[in-house]
């Protein structure tokens, strides 16, 4: 792209086509106010505080809707911008209220500082300020309208930026507030990911688990990695005293493949480590009852009782790498069970075509004409990779095709969606394989056809994710998208991991189904066995040593409890979907499960590279069609169950409910869900976006009764199933 030159304060500055004069400044480190710019927004040109003098131009113009053109002459300091940024200041500070000493925003809000900068030095405003007083209190956000500048940020993040359009405009001239259209966050359908929060440039719209609680210039900023679900976000923990305050993403600012957007647990979970379910000491099984011991006896314990022993390991697929390969080095790589088998599995299954167990990084979307988002329900799953996907389309331009099984929010900014039910989702893609090769082939489907001439000799980027990972037909859809991927002119794959860590496990481990486990005692590292492997039970007469944060149902069998630290109490690595991420802390805790693991002894872990038997050939589905096929969804508020410990997220909980297309189920009411492995009642709702012949069970985490009518670890999805009402 060739660049030209302008001139910004008799500055020589270089520019690029489509770039506008604010750009430009800020790239060369000249300084022009904003409000309603922001950096992850379409510009709007509102606030009028960003005038700027433009030599030949008869009206001062504002420099975030000025596209720079060759050799033009911009002056962004002369007395007439000053006095008209001065006046456009003065407006705004006349209705603001001035709480500056008690507002949660005072050291980091924009209207502060660009106040005392370019503001006016005193105000000649006389008559009463106008005051709107009208607060809007949800169970996590707060909007203060006496505050608001009417920037909009806060509208055009939601709407543009994260699709859910739960905010907007109410009343017109002075009497005009900000407000979610119902009234209410929840009835309104927001999500809670905190961005309009973290957008807003003043304190207008409040983290209320942050409300009152500090300042933000006492406290420490640590960076670090949420390791809630697979996204892998990077994260500002600010903590005060060696107690945390808030998570803040700093939207526009943040460098990592996230840019600072985050979900409802990566913003609002960190509270987990303050739960009245956090376990604190070692436990030891006496007499049938847990007593509190010491570490060292608790050390002693483990190792006259596992060590030296075939050890039956459950991981948990957020540990940190260096955790994870101690673990590997003192117990072992051959018998082990992971939350990650599905993942594994269709890792594995792209290795069969590929000869290669790997996945490509996020930054992919970027670099082709085409992404093609293969799965169900990554907004619930993966937020912030959905969210990537969303922003590729509306900043970058990218086409965005879509083949799933149920409707996504994706589907309002794809190109073409393409929804096929459970059982034919991988014979579509091979429609697409024949198709994207044969100009003459026809499936004699006319919306399969359209969509295989949209992406005939593009560049793609494969996007695999949500819950086709727990489906049987994982590896299969591996091999599949595998043998897809070969049919492009250029493509790569980004398998986005259900858990943070998910890559590393499945790489460094030889994970077995648990039924095929063998060994005499057992090992459970951070995982809940309902949560993490629904559908299985432990053999309770071994030795069962469990390794976690909290007090967990897993408590009731185990014979020796060892705490371990959460995430945000972690230094480490993780390998996750752009790189090694980095984890960082500025906490302290007692136990940390990597010095428990170095205590022991360990021999050598050699990490050999996994190889399979290349097939170059597509799957086969396993899934057929039956009456009613299930999908048991996690909510996005209970993804690793943040719901169970997290005090914020609890006031967000979702409902349970079984959702059924009209045709499959009359009426709502409650419902006899029956599979293979048991039966549950569940509140049912009819929804026309579910397709006909699929049912979808809503919850916030995986309890006991859910954990125990899955058939088959680690499908959750493509269950046989049927209906009564009860």
């Amino acid at each position: 792209m060739e660049s030209f030159k302008i001139i910004i304060d008799g500055k020589e500055c270089e520019a690029y086509p489509g770039e506008t004069v604010l750009e430009v400044a800020e790239r060369n480190g000249i300084a022009i106010p904003v409000f309603c710019y922001h950096k992850e927004l379409r510009p709007e040109g509102a606030c009028r505080v960003c005038l700027v003098e433009v030599e030949g131009a008869p009206r001062l113009v504002t420099a975030c809707t000025l596209k720079a053109m060759p050799d033009m002459v911009v002056r962004t300091n002369t007395e007439r911008v000053r006095k008209a940024r001065a006046g456009v200041i003065e407006l705004i500070l006349n209705n603001h209220t001035l709480e500056c000493p008690i507002c949660d925003k005072s050291g980091e809000c924009e209207l502060q500082m660009t106040g005392f900068r370019f503001g006016p030095k005193k105000s000649r405003y006389k008559e009463p300020r106008r005051e709107k007083d009208i607060v809007i209190k949800g169970p996590l956000i707060e909007i203060d309208n006496d505050r608001c500048i009417l920037c909009r940020r806060c509208i055009r993040m939601c709407g543009e930026n994260m699709g859910n359009r739960v905010l907007g405009i109410l009343n017109r001239g002075y009497k005009a507030y900000i407000s979610p259209f119902n009234g209410d966050f929840v009835e309104s359908g927001c999500e809670h990911c905190g961005s309009c929060v973290d957008v807003c440039p003043v304190g207008s719209l409040l983290d209320r688990a942050f409300k009152y609680k500090d300042r933000p210039w006492r406290m420490e900023k640590t960076w670090t990695t949420c390791s809630f679900c697979g996204s892998g976000c990077k994260v500002e923990i600010d903590t005060y005293h060696g107690k945390v305050k808030r998570a803040v993403g700093r939207i526009g600012i943040n460098d990592g493949h996230n840019r600072g957007y985050l979900c409802v647990r990566g913003k609002w979970g960190w509270d987990v480590i303050y739960s009245d379910k956090r376990l604190n000491s070692p436990l030891l099984r006496e007499n049938g009852e847990l007593k509190k011991i010491a570490i060292d006896e608790a050390l002693e314990v483990l190792k006259e009782n596992v060590l030296g022993k075939r050890a039956n390991l459950f991981i948990e697929s957020s540990l940190t790498n260096e955790e994870l390969e101690k673990i590997a080095s003192v117990f072992g790589t051959e018998n082990v069970a992971s939350d990650a088998y599905g993942y594994y599995q269709f890792l594995s299954g792209i290795a069969e075509v590929t000869g290669e167990f790997k996945t490509d990084p996020i930054s992919s979307i970027y670099e082709t004409d085409v992404i093609l988002y293969i799965g169900d329900f990554l907004e619930e799953i993966n937020p912030v990779v959905s969210t990537l996907l969303r922003l590729a389309v509306i900043q970058k331009g990218k086409r965005l095709f879509r083949v799933g099984t149920f409707p996504s929010k994706l589907d309002s900014v794809s190109f073409s969606s393409l929804t096929v039910p459970q059982w034919e989702l991988i014979d579509t893609l091979k429609h697409l394989i024949v198709g994207t090769i044969d100009t003459n082939y026809s499936s004699n489907v006319k919306e399969v056809d359209s969509f295989i001439k949209a992406l005939r000799g593009k560049s793609v980027t494969i996007v695999v994710g949500g819950t086709v990972f727990f489906s049987p037909d994982s590896k299969d859809l591996g091999k599949t998208v595998a043998y897809l991927s070969d049919r492009f002119s250029r493509s790569s794959i980004i398998a986005v991991p259900p858990k943070a860590n998910s890559l590393k496990v499945a790489e460094l481990f030889e994970l077995k189904h648990p039924k095929e486990l063998d060994g005499e005692v057992n090992v459970i590292f951070n995982a809940e066995i309902e949560r993490d492997f629904p559908g299985v039970k432990i053999d309770e007469s071994k030795f069962t040593v469990v390794f976690t944060s909290f007090y967990t149902h897993d408590l009731s069998y185990a014979d020796l409890v060892i705490p371990i630290e959460t995430w945000i109490e972690k230094e480490g690595t993780l390998k996750g979907i752009s790189g090694t991420l980095k984890l960082n802390t500025a906490l302290e805790y007692n136990y940390k499960l990597l010095d428990v693991l170095s205590s022991l002894p360990s021999g050598t872990v050699e990490v050999k590279e996994k190889r399979v038997e290349v097939k170059k050939e597509p799957g086969v589905s396993r899934i057929k069609r039956e009456e009613i096929l299930l999908t048991v969804l996690i909510n996005r508020t209970g993804w690793n169950s943040v719901s169970y410990y997290s005090s914020n997220v609890s006031r967000v909980l979702g409902e349970r409910v079984l959702l059924l297309n009209p045709k499959d189920f009359s009426g709502e009411g409650m419902a006899l869900l029956k599979t293979e492995a048991g039966e549950v009642i569940v509140p049912t709702k009819v929804d026309e976006g579910i397709p006909e012949g699929h049912a979808v069970l809503r919850v916030e985490r995986l309890t006991r009764d859910v954990s125990q009518i899955v058939p088959e670890f680690p499908f959750l999805s493509g269950i046989k199933c049927s209906l009564k009402e009860a």
